[in-house]
């Protein structure tokens, strides 16, 4: 005997995204990045939907890079999907899965008051269900490094120096806007030395060579450690008629 009436699920994922005005700004993104189509037919999905005002609260410059048609927006709204579906109730403490691009997603649920979180965000509304998959309300972004501009991802990882020596040169904006480089990046440590810190003072009275010696440590397009192997390699670096072995 149960106290209600069993409602058979009958809309997609992205049907209930798109009847759902707090979901406007995912709506437009999951377009963008090509998965809204996706979303609509058959399959095993979870979906950690951000709401607008929740979109709101992110840096302003990441905001206009996320609604205009940029790159960052298929590597962000990948990290909000799992290729299956994951309900609430299993995560009792801690529980891990992989998103669509198999990074880590963490799960929590706090056992003092019982509230769940994903990677530190709070899932504000949990268990929706629809025909192919189940989604769960997230009152932040989950940003990845991947959705983010260079200049942020240099301070998330505490590179400070090297992002203020991109800023002095000018360099900056120009990375940030760029879809498909790689930088080399001296540490705190590293640009802490006797010989770096001269070498720096020595072309800080002329920005042209700062600029070239930042561009030395930029190559494109992006490079992953696993790509370079163990044979030697060599390439273009951002400074004309240079190479990086």
């Amino acid at each position: 005997v149960v106290d209600r009436v069993l409602q058979p699920v009958t809309q997609s994922l992205a049907q209930l995204i798109a009847q759902d005005e707090q979901f406007t700004t995912l709506e437009s993104m999951l377009s963008k990045a090509g998965l809204l189509k996706q979303l609509a037919e058959p399959g095993h999905w979870t979906l950690f939907a951000f709401t607008d005002s929740a979109f709101q609260k992110l840096d302003a410059n990441i905001r206009k890079r996320l609604t205009d048609a940029d790159t960052c927006i298929t590597n962000v709204v990948r990290h909000h999907l799992v290729p299956h579906t994951l309900c609430s109730a299993p995560i009792v403490t801690h529980a891990t899965t992989l998103n669509l691009d198999g990074e880590p997603l963490s799960l929590e649920r706090r056992p003092e008051d019982g509230k769940l979180f994903v990677n530190k965000v709070q899932i504000v509304a949990k268990d929706i269900m629809a025909t192919n998959g189940i989604i769960h309300v997230v009152d932040d972004v989950l940003m990845p490094d991947s959705g983010q501009p260079l200049s942020h991802v240099l301070g998330a990882h505490n590179l400070t120096t090297f992002r203020s020596l991109l800023e002095e040169a000018g360099l900056s904006e120009a990375l940030d806007s760029t879809s498909n480089v790689t930088l080399f990046v001296p540490s705190e440590e590293a640009l802490s030395q006797p010989e770096a810190v001269a070498e720096l003072d020595k072309r800080r009275g002329d920005p042209a060579a700062l600029r070239d010696l930042l561009l030395f440590h930029s190559t494109g397009p992006a490079v992953k450690g696993c790509d370079l192997g163990s044979s030697r390699h060599e390439l273009k670096s951002g400074l004309a008629d240079h190479s990086l072995r």
